[in-house]
């Protein structure tokens, strides 16, 4: 018998092993290793993951998150969907699990009054990509992940700021202004990662009238990454470069099959002239402060129309490619520009 269930904790090791079967991306195809599979709806006041599940057997989860947020300068309410999983037999047909679920979460949220439906799909994720934009989601915008390996070298302690982490919060919120998709009450992912130990620091540096900061989160206890896949020309930089930073400050690249931690950088802001050099440069001092600490992989998050922050370009690095998809409920124009990525929704 088919049927639709909200998850309990006692789903996790079931839903671990669906997360295990769904590797995202084809070039470079990353696994998540969780301890707990709930950690994410934790970071959030309302959340629930739904299961579809055949003869007690799991066959598709699908998450959701309420969030009261911005839209076009204006306070609304919107649902962040994540964690969209089915089982392979499921997927290809999306007759039973993945639409099935979809269709209660549509319905849960709509009863909720959410103006609109969104969630994070990397772009060549072209299993889940079919399935939301079959079922009426659009892409409204798209965003950078800068994936850098820790490097070995000498070890700066940044001041972290979690003294004053109430003033530091109130800068960023300054900076980033009343974007798309800001949550109203946006201390309240800072606070929740500080209280779980996840926020590591705001760390920032200044030179005259030009500063860059990011805040840096590591959940490496909970939440760590295995390459499944990897192009052979990166394969091959890791056969040269690999060897070499045991001994060196050059970077290390992963090896399939290893598991990886990682340090993640959010809400990067630059101002002054030298804004955009000085993040280049906090984040080198940040990988190497990472490696001392047995961090494997820094990432640096970013809307591709962020006016407060670019990619930095470092030799070498990896950049993935994720769309913002939108499904609209109760308006049907896509919020405006830029939006505002919450560390909560990845």
């Amino acid at each position: 018998m088919f049927s639709i269930r909200e998850a309990t904790p006692g789903d996790n090791e079931a839903l671990l092993r669906l997360e295990a079967e769904s590797p995202q991306g084809t070039g470079i195809s990353i696994l998540i290793d969780r301890d707990d599979y709930f950690y994410r709806s934790r970071m959030h006041d309302r959340a629930r993951v739904l299961l579809a599940t055949e003869n007690d057997r799991v066959v598709g989860v699908m998450a959701y998150a309420l969030k009261d947020v911005v839209l076009d300068g204006a306070q609304d309410r919107a649902a962040y969907f994540y964690d969209l999983r089915g089982d392979a037999t499921y997927r290809r047909s999306m007759k039973r699990g993945l639409l099935r679920l979809w269709q209660a979460v549509h319905e849960e949220v709509l009863a909720a009054d959410a103006a609109l439906l969104y969630g994070h799909v990397k772009c060549d994720n072209y299993d889940s990509l079919n399935v939301v934009t079959r079922l009426g989601a659009e892409e409204a915008a798209s965003f950078d992940i800068l994936t850098l390996p820790s490097l070995r070298g000498p070890t700066i302690p940044l001041n972290d700021h979690l003294d004053a982490l109430d003033v530091e919060i109130a800068r960023i919120d300054r900076a980033v202004g009343e974007r798309s998709l800001k949550p109203t009450h946006f201390a309240a992912a800072y606070e929740r990662g500080a209280e779980l130990g996840y926020l590591k620091g705001i760390f920032r540096l200044e030179i005259g009238s030009s500063s860059a900061q990011v805040s840096a989160w590591d959940l490496s206890g909970i939440y760590r990454g295995r390459v499944l896949h990897m192009p052979l020309s990166l394969r091959a930089l890791g056969w040269f470069l690999n060897p070499l930073a045991t001994v060196l400050p050059v970077p290390r690249v992963p090896v399939v099959g290893q598991q990886i931690s990682y340090l993640q950088l959010f809400d990067p802001v630059c101002s002054g002239p030298c804004g955009h050099q000085l993040l280049k440069a906090l984040i080198s001092q940040i990988r190497r402060n990472a490696h001392a600490e047995g961090i494997d992989i820094l990432t640096l998050f970013v809307y591709r129309d962020d006016p407060l922050a670019r990619l930095p370009h470092f030799t070498p690095q990896t950049v993935l490619h994720y769309h913002t998809m939108v499904f609209p409920l109760r308006r049907t124009e896509r919020p405006k520009r830029p939006f505002y990525l919450d560390i909560r929704d990845v």
